[in-house]
């Protein structure tokens, strides 16, 4: 319980900090000022058509407003890293009975959105996983793994914390709990899979999220900050380990439905605490706790298009987006990503 209150502490501190400094930014002459347009002011970020210079995460909108969404989200691992040097499957299998060669996840996930009053939103995501992954062990055999069902749903509210007199800059918090909806218990002819094909968490994790967005003229921009902080223990006793996203991202209108956007999502996950016994660690690398922890930073280029005419479509959104990680550090030997993706779809309604 101590080192749940600990990491708790460290998260609202953080997320105070953020706040503090934002204010006191806002407050003190700023040293590079927005340069007024001639035209008239930039429309609200909360209004439909500044939303277009923001990505599929960003959920604002007027009071009353509903919204409802899909979005499939698709990764793929192939080959093993320690550290950032490649490693061989022989040289693993010098220390392990098997070694994954390749891995695939699918995320469908269906979402909810309602803004009560200007300024705060709330949302509920159900996601839907699909994963497999494939073995070769050291007698030359091969094997695949796979598992699908519900994961993790998550709970996030939206709330703005402060929006700039001309309504280009807004930093608001984006923060939430994950329920354990997600299952821990997969299997394979009866034995317990390891902890990445597993479907959830085990725990509760709390979502303390910080975010600033900004608009001039037909560019878009911003930055946000998505701790994920595991609290208690799961029944088999391990706690996925704490994981530290921080992504940033601009956006330039083309025309009037399309825009192009460029991320840099850089994340930081932990080893687990504890070890479901069950699992064992010499069997293969992902079912070594130990084994699990790295640094990633992928780069993402993306198109996000909205329908006009005036038919009802102008009311909903598409999103795609595609990469590949730039830096990997990864506590191996562990699977390395090759391709990020996903495809996002929203309906905005009232």
């Amino acid at each position: 319980m101590k080192r749940i209150n600990e990491r708790l502490a460290r998260s609202i501190a953080a997320t105070m900090l953020g706040l503090s400094f934002a204010a006191s930014a806002q407050d003190s002459a700023d040293p590079y000022p927005v340069i007024p347009l001639a035209s008239p002011p930039s429309p609200s970020l909360h209004a439909g058509h500044a939303q277009q210079l923001a990505p599929a995460g960003v959920m604002l909108g007027h009071s009353g407003k509903w919204m409802l969404g899909y979005e499939f989200g698709y990764e793929r691992m192939n080959g093993n890293l320690d550290g950032s040097d490649r490693i061989g499957t022989s040289e693993i299998l010098q220390s392990f009975f098997a070694s994954p060669t390749e891995m695939r996840m699918q995320m469908h996930m269906a979402s909810l959105m309602y803004v009560p009053r200007e300024g705060l939103s709330l949302m509920a995501m159900v996601p839907y996983l699909v994963k497999d992954m494939d073995h070769v062990t050291v007698d030359g055999e091969r094997f695949k793994e796979e598992t699908d069902g519900l994961g993790d749903i998550e709970l996030r509210a939206h709330y703005t914390v402060r929006e700039s007199a001309d309504h280009r800059h807004l930093l608001y918090f984006n923060g939430g709990v994950a329920l354990p909806t997600g299952s821990i218990n997969e299997r394979l002819n009866g034995a317990r899979l390891e902890y990445p094909m597993q479907l959830g968490a085990g725990t509760v994790s709390i979502l303390p999220g910080l975010s600033y967005i900004g608009q001039q003229a037909d560019w878009g921009w911003g930055l946000d900050f998505q701790p994920t902080l595991r609290v208690g223990e799961t029944r088999y006793d391990y706690r996925l380990g704490d994981q530290y996203r921080i992504n940033a991202w601009a956006m330039r209108r083309v025309t009037e439905s399309l825009n192009l956007s460029l991320r840099a999502d850089g994340r930081r996950v932990g080893n687990i605490t504890g070890a479901d016994e069950a699992l064992d660690r010499e069997d293969e690398p992902t079912k070594d706790p130990n084994l699990q922890a790295g640094r990633r930073i992928d780069v993402l280029l993306g198109l996000n298009f909205q329908p006009s005419g005036g038919s009802g479509g102008e009311n909903q959104r598409f999103y795609l987006e595609a990469g590949v990680p730039a830096y990997q550090s990864l506590d191996g030997p562990q699977l390395k990503s090759t391709f990020v993706g996903r495809l996002n779809w929203q309906w905005h309604f009232n």
